[in-house]
């Protein structure tokens, strides 16, 4: 490794670390102030609100866990939880690469977390959610037991376990990622591993009274779990087995199948020269074709990405210069995505986008500590850069987030803070304050509309991403109310879909209802809809 990070390769590695940092943390705490994403941004905001007392189908307490960190101030809020994550990201390439016993600046070279922490977010929904939340949890943890093997000093272990408890709560399908690691303590250290598990036992345990003490109780977490056994009944094709099986097989084929195909033509040639000299071109001609697609951003270049990532940990695994117990992390850093990913409803590849932190850890890992030429880390290095000069393009483009940067020039109080929308976003809040500022019963169209409530300070019966009718009538009966309970909005481009939900067929008196437009939006007030005058402002309420 000391041949290979030599001058000019280790100014190239800390010149591309240090500066695509610095330049990607400027465009992202520049631009937080901008924007507002209508519908997940709101939707994970809204915890934080309403404190969990809303009903919820989701299987997750990130605003009870990282409620001290909160603040109503959105913008402030995303710069906590952006400076959070990257460095946890910092944090664990610092004790990978310590444990690793890399000899250069790995001060500088954990660099390569912060640096990834800002590109996979590209300045979206950067608030704590389960999915940062847990990645924060992940990084911290595995971070001190690293500490701890490092220092032989078990008792980090404890607060190792500590953190890590929390992933229990934070996203309950995600919670699977407590087994490899539990894996990985008893493996990296076979001499000390009973009392390794012990201190590391005896945190979690910690963890979880001090969970169910302070910030939840167990029978809410119950009922919880209870409340979503009644929501999967009616989400059946939102959340299929069927899809789960999918997404296991399509992971199975495109990472798992490659590596033990690849593992088993090297164990039936005995790892010969010859068969790791065959291996290491093959790799060269995928991380080619990788860098190549992710170049001209073909969308082809993810699968590319995780078969190329996959076979890397293969030929490290194989290596006989390196000990188990690197192995072994290695083989943790390559699992942890799946783990984070899991029960997400959403395919891997596309949840990988946030997590591939992980996978460009492991493969700077196995370049350096592999192999011996420039081209290797030049092609890496190439991919990082590409990665920087195009960040800028996030302030140009719409994208999922639904706004452009550079558009949001007006400045709206959300909260009582200061956040900058556009035009069209400032006239739809105020088009639409005089019937949904501070309205307890709203049922919305799409998920795209909750930013609006969130905002107006207005409440669904629960939060969803689109209405059934069986589901609506459940939820609405639960909480001892009626359909004509109930203001119901729909905007032009998110409307109701005529096949599940039609408000005045939905409401028992439908010719009580009065239809009123207000901009892009189209709302239907029940009977006892009434103006209500506020020492504050016109605003609209009913009893």
């Amino acid at each position: 490794m000391d041949k290979l990070l030599q001058n000019p390769v280790k100014i190239s590695i800390y010149f591309v670390f240090i500066i695509g940092s610095l330049l990607l943390a400027y465009l992202t705490y520049a631009n937080l102030d901008k924007g507002f994403i209508f519908n997940d941004e709101a939707y994970y905001l809204s915890y934080y609100k309403n404190k969990g007392e809303s009903l919820s189908f989701d299987r997750t307490n990130f605003f009870r866990i990282f409620r001290f960190l909160y603040t109503p101030n959105v913008y402030h809020f995303r710069i906590i939880s952006i400076t959070t994550l990257v460095l946890s990201n910092f944090l664990l390439c610092f004790s990978v690469f310590k444990y690793l016993n890399l000899k250069n600046n790995i001060f500088i070279l954990s660099f390569l977390g912060i640096l990834i922490g800002f590109e996979s977010w590209a300045i979206s929904n950067l608030i704590i959610h389960q999915y940062i939340g847990n990645t924060i949890l992940v990084n911290t943890g595995v971070s001190l037991i690293l500490i701890s093997l490092i220092t032989k000093r078990q008792i980090i272990q404890i607060l190792a376990g500590f953190i890590l408890s929390f992933v229990l709560f934070n996203g309950n399908s995600h919670s699977i990622v407590i087994a490899p690691i539990f894996a990985f303590i008893i493996l990296c250290d076979l001499k000390r591993w009973k009392t390794n598990i012990i201190w590391f036992l005896t945190g979690l345990i910690s963890g979880i009274i001090i969970y169910f003490s302070f910030l939840d109780t167990l029978d809410n977490f119950i009922d919880q779990l209870r409340f979503l056994k009644d929501y999967l009944g009616f989400h059946r094709k939102q959340h299929s087995k069927t899809f789960m099986v999918l997404w296991c097989v399509y992971l199975f084929l495109n990472g798992i199948l490659p590596s033990a195909i690849a593992f088993f033509l090297l164990w039936r040639s005995k790892f010969s020269e010859n068969s790791i000299k065959i291996f290491d071109k093959v790799l060269a001609v995928i991380g080619i074709i990788t860098v190549g697609l992710f170049i001209f951003s073909n969308p082809w270049y993810i699968f590319s990405f995780i078969v190329f990532t996959h076979l890397l940990a293969v030929r490290f695994c194989t290596d006989k210069t390196e000990s188990k117990r690197n192995k072994y992390l290695i083989i943790l850093i390559l699992i942890i995505p799946y783990c984070l990913a899991f029960g997400s409803q959403t395919w891997f590849h596309i949840r990988l986008s946030v997590y591939k932190y992980y996978y460009f850890l492991l493969i700077f890992i196995c370049l350096i500590r592999l192999y011996r030429n420039i081209l290797s880390i030049s092609g890496y290095l190439l991919a990082l850069s590409v990665m920087i000069i195009t960040f800028p393009d996030v302030l140009k483009t719409k994208g999922w987030k639904d706004f452009v940067f550079t558009e949001q020039t007006e400045k709206v109080k959300i909260n009582g803070y200061d956040l900058y929308l556009d035009k069209q976003r400032k006239k739809d809040i105020e088009d639409l304050r005089p019937y949904l500022q501070n309205q307890p019963n709203v049922i919305y169209s799409s998920n795209h509309l909750i930013g609006y409530l969130y905002i107006l300070d207005a409440n669904p019966p629960i939060y969803y991403y689109f209405p059934l009718k069986d589901y609506m009538h459940y939820i609405i009966k639960k909480l001892g109310k009626t359909p004509d309970d109930y203001i119901y909005i729909e905007s032009n481009d998110y409307p109701f879909s005529p096949k599940e939900f039609v408000p005045l067929k939905f409401v028992n008196h439908p010719e009580h209802y009065k239809v009123v437009k207000a901009g892009r939006f189209t709302l239907y007030l029940p009977p006892n809809f009434k103006k209500i005058k506020t020492n504050v402002r016109n605003s609209w309420n009913y009893n």
